[in-house]
């Protein structure tokens, strides 16, 4: 069985906490040959190749449609490479996780907003007028640019902060996301990972410094789903399987949902050695059972 992972280069990966290398270390195990392949090595000569990396760092040129399965792990931001890259592999016939498409059609920020009954207030403009009022209702906010992640580019605002509005929406040019600030993401923020419509464990990431809670800068907790979470998740789950959306992390506040990231999502290192379990291992299984499926 053939498998190919398209990554950032791997030099610039950890690889104790990489969920990337995770998986394919646990593919490996299983003597499935994992080549991988940056988003600069995808191209179209007749039909939509790779210049695919081997285990043994040799190159090989191989057409997408020879793999069984291929995992789209280039991290954020979504740029027009990004962009190009899903369109070339919507052209092999191999099941690509999560789906072009779905990371065409669902930007990580606004992907939410289609559960906006689980989410604390949020509005979306480039009006700075707009945002300063929904600023000013609430006192506090974060602003998030809509590319951005791991935090980067999330400040919390106050409604006297009309310049960082100005400088997010370079001048009422760019849309951006402001939601209200939830004081309860100093006790932390709940990155729950999915395979499919299943949750395959938890972690509240406890910021160390401030409100900016991920892996990188956060004390990783064990941790479990409230009622009102599992409330969200059954609603969620099923959806993101209609849209081929099969590996995600879920980011949860105090119990409402702030953001679903579907292109680079981490944390199964993590969480798995919270919980005693190799969650990478549990991933490659179920993406089996998900080939199994697409070829039957």
């Amino acid at each position: 069985m053939n498998w190919l992972v398209i990554i950032d280069p791997q030099e610039a990966l950890k690889p104790q906490t990489d969920t990337s290398l995770a998986v394919i270390e646990a593919a490996r195990a299983l003597e499935i040959r994992v080549d991988t392949a940056t988003i600069g090595e995808l191209f179209f000569d007749s039909r939509a190749m790779v210049m695919a990396r081997k285990v043994d760092d040799g190159i090989e040129v191989r057409p997408l449609d020879s793999y069984e399965l291929i995992f789209m792990r280039k991290e954020p931001p979504y740029d027009l490479s990004f962009h190009y890259a899903t369109h070339l592999l919507s052209l092999a016939d191999t099941l690509v996780v999560n789906n072009p498409q779905a990371l065409r059609d669902f930007n990580e920020k606004l992907i939410a907003l289609n559960f906006t009954r689980h989410m604390p207030p949020t509005l979306v403009s480039s009006d700075p007028k707009l945002l300063s009022a929904f600023v000013g209702r609430y006192g506090e906010a974060v602003i998030k640019e809509l590319d951005s992640f791991q935090g980067k580019s999330v400040r919390k605002i106050g409604d006297t902060d009309i310049h960082v509005i100005d400088e997010f929406t370079d001048g009422g040019r760019r849309p951006v996301m402001v939601q209200q600030f939830l004081e309860a993401v100093y006790d932390g923020d709940k990155r729950v990972m999915m395979l499919g419509a299943e949750c395959i464990g938890a972690s509240l990431r406890r910021p160390r410094h401030g409100y900016h809670a991920n892996f990188a800068n956060s004390e990783a907790l064990a941790a479990t789903l409230s009622e009102r979470e599992e409330v969200i998740l059954a609603e969620l789950g099923p959806w993101l399987v209609a849209h081929k959306i099969y590996f995600t992390g879920l980011d949860l506040i105090g119990g409402y949902l702030t953001e679903i990231n579907i292109t680079c999502p981490t944390g199964i290192k993590q969480i798995g050695a919270l919980n005693g379990e190799d969650l990478a291992a549990r991933t490659v299984r179920y993406f089996l059972s998900l080939i199994k499926t697409h070829s039957s």
